[in-house]
């Protein structure tokens, strides 16, 4: 066979050699880049920008396609039809813009800072006040738990009417205390420097309970705490339904009925041996003698 003959076919089959390999390096470099475009996860991102200390709401965040080869540590995937309140709720740490994936280290409980500046809801302040165990239910009072704010104070009552009914009115409902309930179901947001529920089976005593109120509340909140004694008292989980008050104020001459049984036997008797009710007290220094008007 002539030699330029061979050559020429030696060549072509080099060519064609050279052409296959060059179709396959590239149709599969092809079929890769496919299969890594194709291999894709669902990423929880913000909806709308999300400002520090929001509760995580229905519509704040949604699914967004992700490359699962570009998944970071912490991102919250989707697992099966999991919608994204399911997947992620809470109170946020800090900001989040929209579009920015909404990582659970993003959460309060994971966050770094001030976290019960970061609970309260607008318009609320956080106001601390002086607790022992018998004002705190024992120690069994803690973050998240709901009470009401009870005052214990001392009060008088005075008249310069000299109508010995009226006295002896007022002596049988006050002596000298009084206790009423100034705030209802309010939270709980820290125990001293605690802002987060201890154990079950922790019972702790603290020194100080900060609750969160309103600015008008945190007024009331500081003068009663001038005026008397707080009690906190512990509400049932779920029973937020405030109280209307259906009772006189409590005081020491109400607590009890002996004035008023000592009283009524008193009136009794003077009926009975036609005592005259006028009665004309003769004050000397410390002494006070009443005598019957005739």
């Amino acid at each position: 066979m002539n030699k330029n003959i061979l050559i020429v076919l030696g060549g072509a089959v080099l060519v064609a050699v050279l052409v296959a390999m060059l179709v396959q390096v590239t149709l599969g470099g092809k079929k890769e880049e496919a299969a890594l475009q194709e291999a894709k996860v669902e990423v929880l991102v913000a909806s709308k920008d999300l400002a520090i200390g929001r509760e995580i709401k229905d519509g704040d965040t949604r699914w967004q396609e992700w490359p699962k080869s570009s998944v970071f540590p912490g991102a919250v995937l989707r697992q099966d039809e999991q919608s994204p309140i399911e997947a992620l709720e809470g109170r946020l740490g800090r900001d989040v813009a929209e579009g920015e994936p909404v990582m659970k280290s993003a959460m309060l409980g994971q966050v770094k800072g001030n976290m019960v500046a970061a609970t309260l809801e607008p318009g609320q302040r956080a106001v601390a006040i002086e607790v022992s165990a018998s004002s705190m239910v024992g120690g069994f009072i803690g973050p998240g738990d709901f009470v009401d704010v009870i005052l214990t104070y001392k009060e008088s009552v005075r008249t310069d009417d000299d109508n010995p009914e009226i006295t002896k009115m007022i002596a049988l409902n006050l002596s000298k205390m009084a206790t009423e309930t100034i705030l209802q179901n309010v939270k709980v947001l820290a125990v001293d420097q605690t802002a987060e529920r201890p154990e079950e089976d922790t019972i702790k005593v603290g020194k100080t309970v900060t609750l969160a109120v309103g600015a008008q509340d945190a007024e009331r909140l500081f003068l009663a705490s001038e005026l008397g004694e707080l009690t906190l008292a512990l509400r049932a989980v779920g029973d937020d339904q405030p109280f209307e008050k259906q009772w006189p104020t409590v005081s020491d001459a109400r607590l009890t009925n002996m004035g008023d049984e000592v009283y009524a036997e008193y009136e009794k008797i003077k009926k009975e041996a036609g005592i005259n009710r006028n009665i004309v007290r003769i004050y000397s220094g410390e002494q006070v003698t009443a005598i019957p008007a005739r």
